[in-house]
């Protein structure tokens, strides 16, 4: 096996692959990696007045993200693992921006560093299930305290049955609310809504009526009509469903406060 020609055919390749064209200030790369799209990747590259260079992405990756409804609020797992990426790769975020400096000496190995980031970043749109789930919880808790409402965490009740059922948060009985529980669902589907129902009249058998389950949906995902109507097809269980985009209504705050 020959590696070392091997080796320099997979330069040659990328040599051959990269395309580059100018535009004012800035000379554009355009490289043989793809995106999620399967678009070609672009980078953007700038010389600075002590002949160092900016290269950056010019906020195509992270911004391509947002638009797409990842959010990147700090101190979030998204967060984190978008500043672990970058970390790894010595890049900085400035912004929507991926960027990096370098000398002429280093320009290949920056480069390459920008373009790995840019596909680590790209990756954080497909996740695991239990990620997603995880993430759609943080971000439930961001909102909550952001407006100043106040709960508990991961409440475990008996059921009648003597199953155990966990609830992401607890809200406590107040002069004017009932006791309220609330769960976040970062896929319904009617599987989840069934399971969802069948665990809350359990607990409401054992702990008896006037607590409220207040269910917190992502729509970011399609939902169907059909799991979100049987929700409400149970009104005297005392259910409630909140669509996350709609969470800032007045009257979706109100179901949370005291």
């Amino acid at each position: 096996m020959d590696i070392k020609r091997m080796i320099n055919s997979y330069t040659d390749w990328l040599k051959q692959e990269i395309s580059v064209a100018s535009f004012g200030q800035y000379t554009e790369l355009t490289t043989p990696y793809l995106d999620r799209f399967n678009d070609y990747l672009q980078i953007y590259v700038k010389m600075n007045n002590d002949g160092t260079f900016t290269l950056t992405d010019d906020g195509y990756i992270i911004g391509g993200l947002i638009a797409s409804g990842i959010t990147f609020r700090k101190g979030s797992k998204r967060f984190n693992s978008l500043m672990r990426i970058a970390g790894n790769h010595n890049v900085s975020i400035i912004g929507e921006e991926i960027t990096v400096n370098a000398t002429l000496a280093d320009f290949p190995q920056k480069k390459h560093l920008l373009v790995q980031s840019m596909l680590s970043i790209d990756d954080l749109f497909v996740v695991s299930p239990e990620n997603v789930k995880e993430m759609f919880l943080e971000d439930i808790e961001m909102h909550f305290n952001a407006n100043h409402i106040y709960f508990s965490k991961d409440l475990a009740l008996l059921g009648k049955t003597g199953t155990v059922y966990n609830y992401h948060f607890h809200f406590q009985k107040s002069k004017d609310k009932p006791e309220r529980f609330c769960n976040g669902i970062s896929r319904l589907t009617v599987d989840k809504r069934d399971l969802t129902l069948q665990h809350w009249r359990d607990t409401q058998d054992k702990r008896g009526t006037g607590s409220e389950l207040i269910v917190i949906y992502n729509d970011e995902f399609y939902v169907s009509e059909e799991a979100i109507s049987g929700f409400r097809n149970y009104p005297d269980d005392g259910i409630k469903t909140v669509a996350y985009s709609e969470r800032q209504n007045t009257e979706n705050l109100l179901l949370f406060a005291a």
